[in-house]
């Protein structure tokens, strides 16, 4: 009897071009699937941490996986009852050394090629300090100077402009967290699986908010084309998402773009409002409305006043809204998606992802990557495409 061939379908995403606007499209699905396999995922890193007897934590990365740090700093303290702090690894080299060495460190590289990182993995292993490594990329240079390297779940994202890497690296730190609290008892069984859930919710309220500033930006897309500068304003966990999202707009829309923990906003960089400044808060803040009221305060100076928020507040001509029950510490995990979207959105339309030639002649002199980072990353592309084909 001959055996029927089964047709494959492949879902929407799956033929996709694979730039910038699917890796963030794709988030969101991440986030659900990746909770669902956390105990395989954290693992290693969990049985480390347990193992070393440390409780604070270093964490030392750069760009993107830095601002994910930074992003998780807040939840990683409250839930693992440990003092956390987020550093560069010229910050660790050249200032806080001896400050750090006896923490639990993590090191960070999504690409496995960023050459500081390597020059801190060297150094700490001159100075024989036990460290995990967390990468996106196990096969990156890093390989060869780096103990106890982890994948933690980015999968192959192929771009330079890190989306994907930047949320999954955010939740893979949330997980290790909660897996080592719920180990250590410091949170019962039911807050562990209430916080479960959460994450889960937090994949659902990114595909949502993925639709929304779909919507958001063609609404309002000739005023984000002509933006030329931007302030991003925040507080709390979401000041890594403030930062990201500055670094999002500089490396993509190109404009200069500063961010402000909410008072620090008012105390000066508030004074150099005009209309015509674009100004973005992002406001999860549940223990007060200060936020919001300066989002209405700064409305009175300049029209282009945007609000992303999870909280019941007054419709508005440019706000992004998602009410939802999600604690705080857990909201970066969407409050990002309007810009990383924007930035994918607006620069493609831009055709402007090609770095200005006055780049070039920066990077002649200055490198952030290893030397074979592009051979690297194109030998990554080809292993994505050898596993979609399979």
């Amino acid at each position: 009897m001959k055996k029927s061939k089964k047709k494959m379908v492949k879902r929407k995403e799956d033929v996709m071009e694979k730039d910038m606007e699917y890796y963030v499209r794709v988030s969101g699905q991440t986030i659900v699937k990746n909770v669902k396999r956390r105990k395989e995922l954290t693992e290693a890193i969990v049985e480390e941490y347990i193992k070393s007897d440390k409780k604070d934590i270093c964490i030392i990365a750069s760009g993107s996986s830095l601002n994910a740090a930074m992003m998780t700093e807040s939840f990683m303290s409250k839930y693992m009852n440990c003092n956390v702090i987020c550093i560069s690894p010229t910050d660790y080299l050249d200032y806080k050394k001896e400050f750090v060495k006896d923490r639990f460190i993590i090191l960070i590289s999504q690409s496995g090629c960023s050459t500081n990182v390597i020059r801190a993995a060297e150094d700490l292993n001159k100075d024989r300090i036990s460290y995990v490594t967390l990468t996106g990329n196990l096969e990156g240079d890093l390989k060869d100077y780096a103990e106890k390297l982890i994948e933690y779940g980015v999968g192959n994202e192929t771009i330079d402009y890190v989306t994907l890497g930047l949320t999954t690296l955010n939740e893979f730190l949330i997980l290790f967290s909660l897996e080592v609290a719920y180990r250590l008892k410091k949170v019962s069984e039911q807050a562990y699986e209430e916080l479960v859930n959460q994450i889960k919710q937090c994949g659902r309220i990114s595909s949502e908010i993925f639709e929304k500033s779909v919507e958001f930006t063609k609404k309002h897309y000739e005023e984000l084309f002509k933006m030329d500068k931007a302030i991003i304003v925040s507080d709390g966990p979401n000041m890594g998402t403030a930062r990201e999202a500055a670094l999002k707009f500089g490396e993509t829309l190109k404009i200069p773009t500063i961010y402000y923990e909410s008072e620090e906003y008012v105390h000066g960089p508030n004074m150099q409002l005009i209309p015509g400044y674009a100004v973005f808060f992002i406001d999860t803040n549940t223990k007060n409305n200060r936020m919001y009221e300066v989002y209405e305060a700064t409305k009175l100076v300049t029209e282009y006043t945007y609000l992303v928020t999870n909280k019941q507040v007054d419709e508005a001509e440019r706000v992004i809204k998602n009410v939802n029950g999600i604690i705080s510490e857990l909201t970066p995990l969407f409050t990002i998606v309007p810009f990383q979207y924007i930035s994918a959105n607006v620069t493609k339309e831009k055709n402007n992802f090609k770095c200005h030639p006055y780049f070039e002649r920066f990077e002649e002199k200055i490198h952030c990557k290893t030397d074979d980072y592009e051979e690297v990353m194109k030998k990554k592309i080809e292993k994505d495409k050898e596993m979609e084909e399979q």
